[in-house]
């Protein structure tokens, strides 16, 4: 999970920055799809490739929260994760050639 700003216009003269949550695989790419019909505009993205993450502290209890969230999720097993980026490797490379 990754925390994102993003400018949220409501009408012509206003504007409010949120700070929100990507929970999803396709969350990020949800919001790649609104930027570019210039629904929202993204103002920073985080490194993905780092493993450690920029930003404020965090409380105890959004910690806890998230800790939650993160037993509660759904996950894979380590053969099907190493399937999937295998796949994932795959498409990227036949987009770089």
């Amino acid at each position: 999970m990754h925390n994102r700003q993003i400018c949220v216009r409501e009408n012509l003269n206003t504007m409010q920055t949120l700070t929100i949550e990507l929970t999803g695989n396709n969350s990020l790419k949800a919001l790649k799809d609104l930027e570019h019909k210039h629904l929202i505009r993204i103002l920073k993205e985080p490194d993905l490739n780092s493993y450690s993450l920029s930003g404020e502290p965090i409380s105890n209890e959004d910690f806890r929260r998230w800790v939650d969230y993160a037993e509660n999720s759904q996950t894979v097993t380590l053969t099907e994760a190493k399937l999937r980026w295998a796949e994932q490797k795959k498409k990227l490379q036949k987009l770089i050639r």
